[in-house]
């Protein structure tokens, strides 16, 4: 290809030749058309700001009011809000959000609900003679169910309330007619814990898990140990 200089009779000229100006101005209309047609898309897909809508669906109100979706539902609930039920569609009008308003009850501030004080309180001791478990075992279940405590001169007290309710009915003695629990065992047929352990696990003999408690046949245990029942 041979290089020609090209030199313009005018300031206004961009082109050396009618070709390339032509080609030039061609490629202009295409990208006026393609810009216009760009902002008339948008302006069709633009959706509409949730503030200028007249009526909205459940959670859509609740993005106006800035609360959640549950309490939007709840308010439904309790007719403070109005809505009508079309058939698979909820609506909620806005005139009816602005009412809620302009016919608001008086602000009344909100007054925390105060907790009795707790007063009755079981010391470890009590606890552990009451229901005849060990201290780490009342430590352990305090923990998982939050039991309120205090500290006094070294000591711990428990609440007796929450012990009574909560506590005594995960560690009461199960009543299983078919079992023995180990301390039944062992002071019936004369065996310390190591001996009946032993005993059971070397005949096979059936044990369950009742909370803290373990469970032993008594038909094999009798069976076994040719022990007469306890009447």
């Amino acid at each position: 290809m041979v290089w020609q200089i090209f030199i313009a009779r005018k300031t206004t000229t961009n082109y050396c030749s009618h070709r390339c100006n032509n080609a030039a101005y061609k490629e202009r209309i295409r990208q006026e058309r393609i810009a216009t047609y760009q902002k008339e898309f948008s302006i069709k897909t633009e959706k509409p700001s949730i503030e200028d809508k007249e009526f909205y669906t459940p959670p859509e109100a609740a993005k106006l009011l800035r609360i959640s979706r549950a309490s939007i539902y709840r308010y439904m609930a309790d007719n403070i809000i109005k809505v009508v039920q079309f058939k698979g569609k909820t609506l909620v009008r806005r005139k009816d959000i602005e009412l809620l308003f302009e016919n608001a009850a008086e602000y009344k501030k909100r007054v925390p609900i105060e907790k009795a004080p707790i007063t009755d309180f079981y010391t470890t001791a009590e606890v552990k003679e009451k229901y005849h478990v060990n201290e780490s075992w009342i430590f352990v279940v305090a923990k998982k169910n939050n039991i309120p405590r205090i500290f006094n001169r070294g000591k711990t007290y428990w609440s007796k309330k929450h012990i009574d309710v909560d506590i005594a009915k995960g560690i009461a003695i199960p009543e299983e007619p078919q079992y023995y629990t180990v301390a039944e065992a062992m002071e019936k047929f004369n065996l310390t814990r190591d001996q009946l352990y032993h005993y059971a696990k070397y005949h096979n003999v059936p044990k369950v898990k009742k909370g803290k408690y373990t469970l032993i046949s008594k038909p094999e245990l009798d069976k076994l140990l040719e022990a007469p029942k306890i009447e």
